[in-house]
């Protein structure tokens, strides 16, 4: 029984739950690859997380005017996803020793 609820408990922070909001991002710029990401914003909550490639991070998500900004921060650099969740455009921007920007479009997946 403690192996189970400890697989779900690995499992149940990168699956979409019914509520979640969940977007499929990709970007015309293939010098930025963490452009190309899939976010996940948790029902009710101000957290959430990004998969970029096979790597999963959580992080903290605010509600702007018209937007969802997606924040993970680590050390030593900062990535920041807005997403407008009515036309799927977003932006990103990276700062630290990773640095960059650039624009792209998100299609809302179904959780």
């Amino acid at each position: 029984m403690r192996v189970l609820v400890t697989a779900i408990a690995l499992v149940l922070p990168t699956a979409a739950l019914a509520g979640d909001l969940v977007f499929d991002c990709g970007a015309p710029d293939a010098d930025y690859p963490e452009m190309v990401t899939h976010l996940t914003k948790y029902y009710g909550q101000k957290k959430g997380h990004i998969t970029i490639g096979n790597v999963t991070r959580e992080v903290d998500v605010y509600s702007g005017l018209g937007t969802l900004t997606f924040l993970y921060v680590s050390e030593g650099y900062a990535l920041n996803y807005a997403v407008d969740p009515d036309t799927g455009a977003y932006t990103y921007s990276a700062s630290g020793r990773i640095s960059g920007h650039g624009r792209g479009t998100c299609t809302h997946v179904e959780s």
